[in-house]
């Protein structure tokens, strides 16, 4: 609350001066002037006022007052040897200099000035009617200007402890060197720090990690340099916990800076878990009505859908060949590249243009395309999404209005350049803040409204006068409730609310600070981007759900069929392997060689049936989570030389060559499921011999690896663990680079010519995928046609 500059006024006057009538004789003025030194030396009332009292007598006719008579002028009349006895007043004094009527008073600069101009060092001050209220001197002047001054630094910290309250962030003065000053902290933060965190007094190096610690000073000295907000993230392990933050740096000087700090986890966490929800969900890409591409960063296409191809007239193999640059028209490049850099400097979530796309006939089309950002853990970006829509029947009705939209952004973003040149230190401070700021009474009348500045967010709208402007009757009468209730209670409250601005509706977070008893401090921060963001993640999720509970049903009647299948199968084919072994032994009687063959053959192909039922049973197991390891602790050497011999008969045949290699560091026990990895071994080695040419060559290598696990130990550091490499390589025919995509997926073989020369079902390679994931690994494959294959199997050590 403002104090009237008129109290500080009557602060300067002493209302208690000496006055005499002009009858009376100076030595009765030199009596009471002694009284009032005397009364100083007793140490009653202001020294300094008593000494300014005792030094001047002013002097009345009637109440008027006519002159006064001053220390200085009682010594004149000495040094003259003046009989002051008998010397009255009124011929003592001199006439009067001037006379100041207190109404004519409105600072203490006037009453500063007047008084500088007087002889005696008193100014009189008197009413209308010119009668004595008072005087002025220096040292009066100087205790209300020391009053003022008290007054409005008490103003100023009251505001300020109620701005630091109401603000959800924590924020530090840092020197240009990287102390640590002091902390600004709510109760709203104190989760953000580690328990018993104090870094006062320290540098960024001695309480951060070393890559966050050069990271910070570096941002530090380029704000100190440049003056220009820095801002970015990093991530921290709080309590064993993950915790994301965002940092920006305001300068406030050539030797500090101001941090604040931001938990941005919640959001973080609702983005990975929407990306994930997204990824499931790959059939919309697929089966979407508009045209969707994914590109890296360096505009090449990493997939489209076939709404995109349809739309342009080219197949997904020519667009993969083309990047988004190709394919844009010249006049609109630009535009498009401004938007994507800025997307790719996290500047923006994400952009909305319209652009002309090159069909493949040479004419180009408008759309309107949609773009956002993927970012894999660590905030880096991996492919862009853009949502692609035919509008080119609709752009001729709307040519006008993006011309007018255009003309009014531009005039938007020079008023916004007008208004960010004209702010002051501290409004640049505050600015950093990315909310609205308004101080009001508690019947909404603005007292002062700072609008944020920060990059890419939704304007506010101003209040000028009062907020009854931007808020409908019903929610005014609300908000103003609870201005009342921060008064009373003197807490900060906060509360959610959406209104309509800008043709939509935006969701806002209000805090309400009380500052004094009639005035509130208000914070308004934009939350649209996480309600969406929310509402994003609760509509996958139950489309997620939907899908589950269908997979669920469909998985359930599929190991129905299978195990119907299953007995259904292997009994008669056991059988007919049974009758015919028997056969084959003679014991129901002497066979001629012809008949030995035809055993021999119906021996091989039943044996043969029986893997291939053994195949499905083991995929469909995995599927259904119904597919236990028994793991056991297993010399190296033994599964490597059971797996060959099995194969050994085979490779003779063809005269190939087998070769078993053990590097030296590898260990000679492994905790795995024996039979499952030598079947593994067995799949990629039967497949390595299938596909070598005679007299060619097959190698089992085993060697002990090293893995960076990107993840941080609780100092902060990348933990490395041990990985056993199974390659398994061979000088057979080799896989084109586009059929290798293709060489793990279940009942699919990449050549239908190779499939009728070389024999199989296609679920072998699925199944050692499946049981090394099972085991914690993956499998990898490197090809080159007619050179051969090098198929490898990753697993952990220890698990």
């Amino acid at each position: 609350m403002l104090i009237p500059e008129s109290i500080y006024i009557d602060l300067a006057i002493d209302r208690h001066p000496i006055v005499l009538s002009w009858e009376q004789s100076v030595q009765d003025a030199l009596r009471c002037m002694n009284q009032a030194f005397n009364l100083d030396k007793l140490g009653l009332g202001d020294r300094v006022s008593r000494e300014a009292r005792a030094g001047c007598v002013f002097i009345c006719d009637r109440d008027k007052l006519v002159g006064l008579l001053t220390k200085w002028d009682v010594l004149h009349l000495v040094e003259h040897q003046v009989d002051l006895q008998n010397l009255k007043l009124a011929d003592a004094i001199a006439p009067l200099e001037q006379l100041v009527k207190r109404s004519e008073l409105h600072d203490l600069d006037a009453l500063s000035e007047l008084l500088a101009n007087s002889r005696s060092g008193y100014l009189p001050i008197v009413d209308e009617s010119k009668k004595i209220l008072g005087f002025a001197t220096q040292e009066r002047i100087l205790a209300a200007r020391n009053k003022k001054t008290e007054d409005s630094l008490n103003r100023t910290e009251l505001q300020k402890k109620a701005i630091l309250t109401a603000i959800p962030e924590l924020m530090y003065r840092v020197s240009a060197e990287g102390i640590y000053l002091e902390c600004f902290m709510s109760n709203y933060v104190e989760d953000l720090l580690p328990k018993g965190f104090d870094p006062i007094g320290k540098h960024f190096s001695e309480v951060l990690p070393a890559n966050l610690a050069q990271r910070k000073l570096k941002a530090l000295q380029t704000v100190i340099a440049t003056g220009q907000i820095e801002s970015f993230e990093q991530q921290w392990n709080i309590n064993g916990k993950v915790q994301y933050e965002e940092i920006q740096v305001v300068k406030i000087s050539e030797k500090e800076v101001l941090t604040i700090i931001r938990d941005i986890s919640d959001r973080k966490r609702s983005e990975e878990a929407l990306r994930e929800s997204e990824m499931r969900f790959r059939n919309v890409f697929d089966n979407a009505a508009v045209g969707i591409s994914l590109a890296y960063p360096n505009g090449e296409h990493l997939a489209v859908n076939q709404d995109f191809c349809n739309m342009l007239g080219y197949s997904q193999e020519d667009i993969k060949l083309l990047n988004f640059q190709d394919i844009t028209h010249p006049d609109d490049l630009e535009l498009d590249l401004y938007h994507h850099q800025k997307l790719l400097k996290n500047e923006i979530d994400s952009f909305h243009i319209e652009k002309r796309f090159l069909h493949k006939n040479g004419d180009f089309i408008w759309t309107l395309m949609s773009v956002s950002l993927v970012k894999d853990s660590q905030n880096n970006p991996l492919y862009d999404i853009a949502l692609v829509q035919n509008i080119n029947e609709l752009k001729t009705t709307q040519q006008e209005l993006q011309s007018l939209n255009r003309d009014l952004e531009i005039r938007i973003q020079h008023r916004t350049a007008a208004l960010v040149e004209s702010e002051t230190h501290k409004q640049q401070i505050l600015n950093a803040i990315p909310d609205l700021l308004l101080r009001l009474k508690p019947d909404g009348t603005c007292i002062d409204c700072i609008l944020p500045t920060v990059p890419d967010k939704e304007p506010f709208l101003p209040v000028k006068n009062h907020i009854s402007e931007v808020l409908s009757p019903k929610t005014l009468k609300e908000v103003l409730k609870v201005f009342n209730q921060a008064i009373a209670t003197g807490e900060v409250q906060f509360y959610e609310h959406k209104i309509h601005k800008y043709d939509e509706w935006v969701y806002e977070e209000v805090r309400v600070s009380p500052c004094g008893e009639d005035e509130v401090l208000v914070l308004v921060r934009n939350i649209s981007a996480r309600k969406q963001a929310e509402e994003a993640l609760t509509l996958s999720n139950e489309k997620l759900k939907a899908t589950n509970k269908e997979l669920e049903r469909l998985t359930r009647l599929k190991d129905e069929f299978l195990a119907t299948m299953s007995h259904e199968l292997r009994t008669p084919l056991n059988a007919i392997l049974g009758i015919s072994e028997g056969l084959q032994e003679q014991i129901f009687g002497e066979l001629n060689q012809r008949q030995q063959n035809s055993l021999a053959t119906i021996q091989s192909s039943g044996k043969h049936l029986l893997e291939i039922i053994n195949d499905i049973l083991d995929v469909a197991k995995i599927e259904s989570g119904r597919f236990t390891l028994n793991l056991t602790t297993v010399p190296l050497k033994q599964v490597c030389d059971s797996s060959l011999s099995f194969v050994k008969h085979q490779a003779i045949q063809k005269n190939i060559q087998l070769n078993l290699l053990i590097q030296p560091q590898s260990p000679h026990e492994l905790v795995i499921d024996e039979r499952r990895i030598r079947q593994l071994l067995i799949n990629l080695l039967n497949n390595a011999i299938k596909f070598t040419p005679k007299n060619g060559t097959v190698t089992l290598e085993i060697q002990l690896i090293e893995s960076s696990n990107p993840s941080l130990s609780e100092n902060n550091q990348a933990s490395t663990t041990h990985e056993i490499c199974f390659k398994v390589c061979d000088t057979g025919i080799g896989i084109s680079k586009e059929d290798i995509a293709k060489l793990f997926q279940p009942f699919v073989q990449i050549n239908s010519s190779l499939s009728r020369q070389y024999a199989g079902t296609g679920l072998g390679l699925n199944l050692v995928k499946k049981l090394a994931e099972l085991h914690g690994g993956l499998v990898r494959v490197e090809s080159e046609v007619g050179k051969g294959s090098c198929f490898t199997v990753l697993l952990p050590v220890n698990r």
